[in-house]
């Protein structure tokens, strides 16, 4: 989230792989029906509605709590 708020300072090389990680995960919600995106301004990238900001945090902690659960598994 830390990349995505900065985004403005990141180099432009970025920018494609930080969208990805947050539009990515929100296509397929969006293609159920799910209202992950806000109306888009005049054919603009849409940005993701509070549900769909919800479901990226959801979606990342998920992983990160797997990452850390299989590290921790690992180790033990």
């Amino acid at each position: 989230m830390a990349l995505i708020a900065a985004g403005d300072a990141l180099p432009a090389a970025l920018a494609p792989a930080i969208a990805g990680t947050l539009y990515l995960p929100l296509w397929p919600l969006s293609a159920l029906g799910i209202p992950v995106f806000s109306p888009a301004e005049s054919g603009g990238w849409a940005s993701p509605s509070l549900l769909g900001w919800l479901c990226f945090v959801a979606l990342w902690s998920l992983l990160w709590w797997l990452v850390v659960a299989l590290v921790m598994r690992a180790r033990s």
